[in-house]
């Protein structure tokens, strides 16, 4: 049995259910400004948040890429969504229970590459795993996660599995029905031979999921069972449509409630210290997909996280990991930073291990350094302080963390420590300080504008928008669409008209539009009336109008706008309309609309030889 269609009144009681606020904020941080709630958005990298919701209208909308709508409308954009899946999904966020029949079968196959290929790595983890815990083929790999301190619990929490050595991922797709040559070979799960058939890409390693924030399986990173180095010990699926590693986090789909909940987030470096991490109760950790940290990565944390911890191996190729991820961070100036060092070299897998995991989180709590702290500790390896040349080196390297530090206080407690550490007049550092802190002021104003330059193009929706200069014609008929809309006597009254139409095309459409909209809803809401609207440039169009503030109906206002639309509006404008509508009635061989335009022509013919338009 197939997939029914979800009923208007499903569709409406889903949407109403919940408020559009709480399911984008856990996605984006957002914060209030006036009447709406402001962020980074979620679907373009930006410094400045222009991804707006509106709580009272119930949509969003950005001002620099465009996006706008619903509830349903953000959900199919973030992930990907049909129209009915993402009624599906808002329902399971908002816990209310639909009825099966109109939820996605399982066995259905996806109509998108994108969905066919989810479809098969879900497949994919659920084998590996069930091979990993049930079977004699797992059975090493199962007896390695545990030595390595892993439970049964946490191996089922993640999904871990096992690829064996020999090939069966082609016989299990065969039995599927999922035969599909060319799919399977995007699918990053096979090499391709020479001889074009397909070669299993991942054998005798543990599988990790990579999941995208929404939870779905679109990779995998496995871990090389046997030492051999001739294969590299990782090796992630190839990127594709589904995977970018630059813009993945592991662990950031289960991590991101307690994120937001927190405000925090632990940084590491491998799957195994997340996990580690997951075990002594620190469920909001994530790490890098075994490369360096990236800025998309360093985005995607800034839309949920204000304080950012970063916790790599405390050995010195740990500390300078720490201190580049630092220094990639830092100049963004959205997070509040700070550094877990552990000792002994140990990295957190190795510290939860020979500790233990109460041991590890107490740790992590106590031992915090602020950036500037990290610093003052790092800049001292392989220096002799005791040397007047090391000194002034270090005495400058920190010197030049100080002046990028905003806090006074912060900066009057490092000069104190500074003097007291080396026996150094207080003043003499001031005065070095200044001259950094003028350098760096001056580099800030460049940086400025220079994003600002690069983002110019990228803002053109939002500068288009607030600056968007309409005709007085244009201006009237968007009002009194927006009147008609929202207050049922104005709808109405223009409906009444018989010789009234909207001079542009869309304004008329939507008119139109709202007549069935109104055979079915009492009251006008903006949120609905999107979901009514099939095509995207009439949303944006009504989102637009929304964003507008238009004050206090009253009659006097109708009047004109009425009057100034059929009246004094360019002859031209309206003569070319009424051709379009002949146009289009012709195409569709609607006679009615062909007469009653086609009189309404020969009157503006008339009417233009004659008078002089006013505009």
């Amino acid at each position: 049995m197939s997939q029914r269609r979800i009923p208007t009144e499903v569709i409406d009681q889903v949407r109403s259910s919940v408020n559009i606020l709480d399911i984008v904020g856990q996605y984006v941080q957002l914060h209030r400004s006036g009447n709406n709630w402001f962020g980074l958005c979620p679907f373009h990298t930006e410094k400045t948040g222009s991804f707006s919701v509106n709580e009272q209208k119930q949509f969003f909308h950005c001002f620099s890429c465009g996006r706008g709508g619903n509830v349903f409308k953000f959900l199919m954009e973030i992930e990907d969504l049909t129209f009915p899946e993402a009624v599906s999904r808002t329902a399971e966020l908002a816990s209310i229970e639909l009825d099966q029949a109109y939820l996605p079968k399982a066995n259905e196959p996806a109509h998108s590459e994108n969905g066919r290929l989810k479809q098969l790595y879900a497949q994919v983890s659920q084998l590996y795993h069930h091979i990993l815990v049930n079977t004699k083929l797992g059975e090493s790999a199962l007896e390695y996660l545990h030595a390595r301190g892993l439970s049964d619990e946490i191996i089922n929490e993640f999904q871990l599995g096992y690829a064996p050595t020999d090939e069966l991922l082609q016989a299990f797709f065969h039995e599927k029905k999922i035969d599909d040559y060319q799919l399977l070979r995007r699918s990053g799960l096979f090499s391709e031979r020479k001889d074009e058939t397909l070669k299993e890409r991942f054998n005798d390693r543990i599988m990790f999921p990579i999941r995208d924030q929404m939870g779905q399986v679109i990779a995998f990173s496995g871990r090389a069972l046997t030492a051999d180095k001739k294969v590299p010990k990782y090796l992630n699926s190839p990127e594709g449509p589904l995977f970018n590693k630059r813009k993945i986090l592991f662990n950031f789909d289960k991590a991101k409630k307690t994120i937001r909940h927190t405000g925090e987030v632990f940084l590491f470096e491998g799957f195994m210290d997340v996990l580690a991490a997951w075990r002594a109760g620190i469920k909001n950790g994530v790490a890098s997909m075994g490369t360096s940290l990236t800025t998309e990565q360093i985005y995607l944390l800034e839309q949920t996280a204000t304080k950012l911890y970063v916790c790599y191996d405390g050995d010195a190729p740990g500390k300078a990991a720490a201190r580049r991820a630092l220094e990639l961070i830092s100049p963004l100036h959205k997070f509040e930073l700070g550094v877990v060092l552990l000792p002994e070299k140990l990295d957190p897998d190795e510290y939860v291990k020979k500790y233990g995991e109460a041991s590890f989180a107490d740790f992590v709590m106590q031992n915090r350094q602020t950036e500037l702290e990290f610093y003052l500790e790092y800049y001292k390896q392989n220096k002799n302080l005791e040397n007047e040349h090391d000194q002034l080196e270090y005495i400058t390297a920190i010197l030049e963390k100080v002046a990028q530090v905003t806090d006074p206080l912060l900066r009057d407690l490092t000069l104190g420590r500074l003097a007291k550490e080396f026996g150094i007049e207080r003043v003499n550092l001031e005065s070095q300080l200044q001259v950094l802190l003028t350098r760096f002021q001056a580099e800030q104003v460049k940086e400025q504008v220079n994003y600002k330059h690069s983002e110019k193009i990228s803002y053109t929706t939002k500068k288009s928008h607030e600056k968007t200069r309409y005709s007085p014609v244009e201006q009237a008929e968007r009002l009194l669409l927006y009147r008609s809309l929202h207050e049922q006597n104005v709808y109405l009254r223009v409906r009444a008209l018989a010789d009234f139409s909207f001079i542009h095309e869309e304004y008329e459409t939507i008119f139109l539009l709202a007549e069935g909209y109104f055979e079915h809803y009492a009251t006008y809401e903006s949120a609905s009336f999107l979901d009514y609207l099939k095509e995207e440039h009439l949303r944006q169009i009504v989102i637009a109008l929304e964003l507008t503030e238009y004050g206090e109906a009253n009659e006097q206002e109708i009047d004109d706008c009425l009057a100034f639309i059929m009246k004094r509006s360019p002859l031209e404008v309206q003569i070319e309309a009424v051709k379009e509508k002949i146009a289009q009635a012709k195409r569709i061989n609607d006679s009615q609309t062909i007469v009653t335009q086609t009189a309404k022509l020969i009157e503006l013919l008339q009417k233009k030889q004659t008078e002089k338009s006013i505009i």
